[in-house]
Order: structure tokens, then C-alpha cells, then sequence
């Protein structure tokens, strides 16, 4: 099969709980974002955490230097959230900043995505140009319809009040998690109902126990889809997503299919995830070859 696509995935900040995270010496960080990186196969940029940009002319800055800096797109904290500031609904940047992030990345020949969980932030990013949408567990019916309509990627998590579900450091924050969890049903039904392009991501942060349960995540999606449903948004739709950082796609060849001509990511499983996706849950054992690109990572005794 494919190799699987997470298309929410934070390399440097999946280990370390966030208290940590703030005070721990870089150095440290850099190596436990290299190992993440080699369990989950991805690809790690020069990069930072996280910049404030205040202001038309700041938020053009920024963008173009993260760009500079070989960033494939750029990501925007659009409205509030469960690990970032602010509360759920507000809207963290002006129409023009959002317009103006969106002409800044498309002059480079790709795209911005933004974090945005409420109706009011989702459709102000909409309405600036913004072709994808990370989260959005929040918003009503006519917003999905209107993502539909106009083709907006909608980056969705399996956020459930189940075993992954990280503990919040407060009672604001916990409360806000409890209202992210409670929209995640509806966001999958309004996904389906309007036929909105729906990729599947994680979002994994500050958390070393998740690191190991990406997979496990992935086969939660059959509460919504079918096995061969989940596996396509893992595989094929997520790298069409990928795709449209067009320019700054640093993956120059088809993704997530097993044709002639793509590139060769290619997972060999001991058995049929068609049947049974929950092989996928343990990939040490079930995937008995990994390759990436052509390189064989993985390749258990006798295969």
C-alpha cells in the first residue's frame, strides 16, 4: 500500500510537555525532534516554533521569511484555540493581514492554511483566499457548505474523549477541549453531508505517550468512514493536499498511490487493512517493510 500521510504533524513539539517545552535547552529539543522525525518518516524545515506578526506590512514579512527559509507553506493562527492563546472564538488577525499572508505565499507559488476552530474565523480565512482549513470543529452548516462549494481542504482530527485525549493544564482549558471533542461528530457529519475534501491529520503535541499511537488514530476514523475511506484520506487525498504547495512542494512526484511514476512510498503489511485497519495500530509488527522515496527503512528478516 501508500505510505500513510499525518497532514497535521508537529515535529518539534510532540515529546516535551508544553511547562517543559518553554525552558528546555535547545540542543535537547533538536534531538528529540530528530528522532520523532525518524519514527514518523517526515520531513523537518528550518524552523521555529512560532512568530507573532503585527500588522500588514509584519505578517508580508514573516511570511516571505519563512518561505526564504524553506517552508513549503505557512501556517496561520487564525482564531483561539486549545493549545495556542486566546479563546476558541475569537479571530486573531485583521481581513487585510489574513489577504495579505494569503498574496504573500501565493507569490511564492504556494498556499497558507490556517488554525481556526469557529464559524467566525473560519469564514473570515474563507473569504481572504485561504484554501485550507486545520481544525474547524466548531463551525455550523453553511460554513461547511461554503467550503464545499468553493473547494476548501478541510484538515480534520479524530479529537475524542477517549484514551489520546491530553490532559489541559487548567480548568479554561480543559473546558475548551471539552467543547473542541463534543464538535467532532458533527464536524465528520457536516464533512460528509456536503462532500467537503477532508484530509486526516493528528495534531499530536506535548505528549511522548501519542508519539506511538499515530496509527492507532488513524483507525479510530472507521467511527465515521469505511476502512478503504480512511485509507484513501491517508494515502491518496492527503497527498494531493501536499500537492498544493505547487512551487514549494519539496516531494516533486505523485504521493499516497502505487502507480507507475509516483514516488515510491510504499509500506508492505502483514495482512489486509481492507480487512482489518487495526494492523495499522501496530506498525513494528505489521508493516514488515517501509520505503520512502525509493530507500528501504525498514525491512524485517526473511521479507
Amino acid at each position: 500500500m501508500p505510505g500513510l500521510i499525518d497532514a497535521h504533524w508537529h515535529t518539534m513539539l510532540l515529546s516535551l510537555p508544553a511547562e517543559v517545552a518553554l525552558f528546555t535547552d535547545l540542543g535537547f529539543f533538536n534531538l528529540l525532534a530528530g528522532a520523532n522525525a525518524q519514527a514518523t518518516l517526515s520531513r523537518s524545515e528550518v524552523m521555529g516554533a512560532s512568530i507573532v506578526a503585527d500588522g500588514v506590512p509584519e505578517v508580508q514579512r514573516r511570511v516571505r521569511e519563512q518561505l526564504a527559509l524553506g517552508a513549503s507553506q505557512v501556517k496561520l493562527t487564525a482564531g483561539g484555540g486549545v493549545s495556542s492563546p486566546g479563546p476558541l472564538g475569537i479571530t486573531a488577525f485583521s481581513d487585510a493581514e489574513l489577504r495579505a499572508a494569503v498574496e504573500a505565499a501565493r507569490n511564492w507559488g504556494t498556499y497558507v492554511t490556517v488554525h481556526a476552530y469557529s464559524t467566525a474565523s473560519v469564514q473570515q480565512a474563507i473569504d481572504a483566499g485561504v484554501p485550507v482549513i486545520d481544525h474547524g470543529h466548531l463551525i455550523d452548516d453553511a460554513t461547511a457548505k461554503l467550503m464545499a462549494a468553493k473547494g476548501i481542504w478541510w484538515s480534520l482530527q479524530p479529537f475524542l474523549d477517549d484514551e489520546d485525549r491530553a490532559p489541559q493544564p487548567d480548568p479554561v482549558r480543559n473546558a475548551e477541549h471539552r467543547e473542541v471533542i463534543a464538535g467532532t461528530d458533527r464536524a465528520y457529519a457536516l464533512a460528509k453531508k456536503y462532500g467537503v475534501k477532508t484530509a486526516f491529520g493528528t495534531d499530536i503535541l506535548f505528549d511522548a505517550r501519542l508519539t506511538k499511537r499515530q496509527g492507532a488514530q488513524l483507525t479510530k476514523m472507521v467511527r465515521w468512514y469505511t476502512p478503504a475511506q480512511v485509507l484513501k484520506m491517508a494515502t491518496g487525498d492527503n497527498g494531493q493536499l501536499l500537492a498544493l504547495s505547487g512551487l514549494r512542494n519539496p516531494y516533486p512526484g505523485k504521493l499516497g498511490v502505487v502507480e507507475k511514476g509516483a514516488l515510491a512510498d510504499l509500506l508492505l503489511v502483514d495482512g489486509n487493512p481492507f480487512e482489518n485497519i487495526k494492523l495499522l495500530e501496530n506498525p513494528d509488527k505489521n508493516l514488515l517493510v517501509i520505503m520512502k522515496d525509493g530507500q528501504i527503512f525498514k525491512n524485517l528478516p526473511g521479507q
